[in-house]
């Protein structure tokens, strides 16, 4: 669906996964830094890809080392690189999506599938092209669970690094009146609009692509709740920005964090005006929502 808006090949990055939970999760932190789209475990390796870059795939790997030494503090495994015409990405990519249950009503299938449905039950279609947000990452799954019970008819919510536009798309279909959908990669925005109109929100959705900054837009009013499923780094510089964003009150959503990362991610959210108020945890990731204080 998105070819035609694709780059000829991919820069394929794969790192050994180390036995240690931790250290796998800083390859993975520092591996969604460069591809932006996830991180793919297979055969005991994790893989990242980067559209065709503008350096060399020896400088990519290079920054990579680096970034890796520095975030593991010591001598990292070993990166290798390799190219991936575009139409094997995809193929690849496509067999490692199902659709997926992830609430007793809540129910995420890709375009080609037809899933068994019961009465009652939200499914959400993704096409999501060279985007990140499929639900077979526990990240998505986490935000996905929490957002269910929180979004109100009527309510007014942003979802930041939006991806596909899943988090966003979920809000719509359980009745959100108006969803700002921020992401800075261009293919994701594409794949985002495009994933609107399958699902039949794209009146209640709104694709704007840019980065985050500190603040929202000049006038923009406070939402009603805001999910951002992002590394932890960028997350916390961001948290100043999502409390200036909402109401008083109002409901804040994190995922994409690691469970070593959690007790920090709460302190620092807690400095911002934000009080814990549920976690999911899921193998190595954790997301929480938060709940807006009143007395700023």
């Amino acid at each position: 669906m998105h070819a035609r808006f694709a780059p000829d090949r991919w820069l394929v990055l794969e790192v050994p996964k180390p036995d240690s939970e931790d250290l796998s999760g800083l390859i993975v932190e520092v591996l969604l830094a460069y591809s932006g789209r996830g991180v793919e475990e297979r055969r005991g390796s994790l893989l990242a890809y980067l559209a065709e870059p503008s350096v060399s795939a020896e400088e990519v790997v290079r920054e990579v080392v680096q970034e890796l030494t520095a975030a593991l503090g010591a001598t990292p495994p070993p990166v290798s690189s390799r190219w991936q015409a575009h139409e094997a990405w995809e193929e690849n990519w496509k067999q490692g999506f199902a659709p997926r249950r992830i609430t007793a009503r809540m129910v995420v299938s890709p375009t080609w599938e037809r899933p068994d449905l019961e009465p009652g039950d939200v499914l959400i279609t993704l096409d999501p092209g060279m985007a990140f947000g499929t639900s077979q990452h526990p990240t998505t799954r986490g935000a996905l669970r929490l957002l269910e019970p929180r979004v109100a008819p009527g309510s007014r919510m942003a979802d930041i690094g939006a991806g596909s536009g899943i988090l966003a798309i979920a809000a719509g279909l359980l009745g959100a009146s108006h969803v700002l959908a921020i992401e800075s990669d261009p293919w994701s925005c594409i794949a985002a609009r495009e994933n609107a109109v399958l699902n039949r929100v794209e009146d209640r959705i709104e694709v704007e692509e840019r980065q985050m900054g500190p603040s929202f837009r000049p006038g923009e009013g406070p939402f009603d709740g805001i999910a951002a499923n992002i590394e932890t780094q960028v997350l916390q510089t961001l948290l100043q920005g999502f409390r200036a964003g909402l109401r008083p009150g109002g409901w804040l959503i994190l995922s994409g964090v690691l469970l070593h990362e959690a007790d920090a991610m709460v302190k620092a959210a807690a400095v911002q005006g934000f009080d814990l108020e549920q976690v999911e945890r899921e193998g190595d990731w954790w997301s929480a929502a938060f709940r807006a204080t009143d007395d700023r």
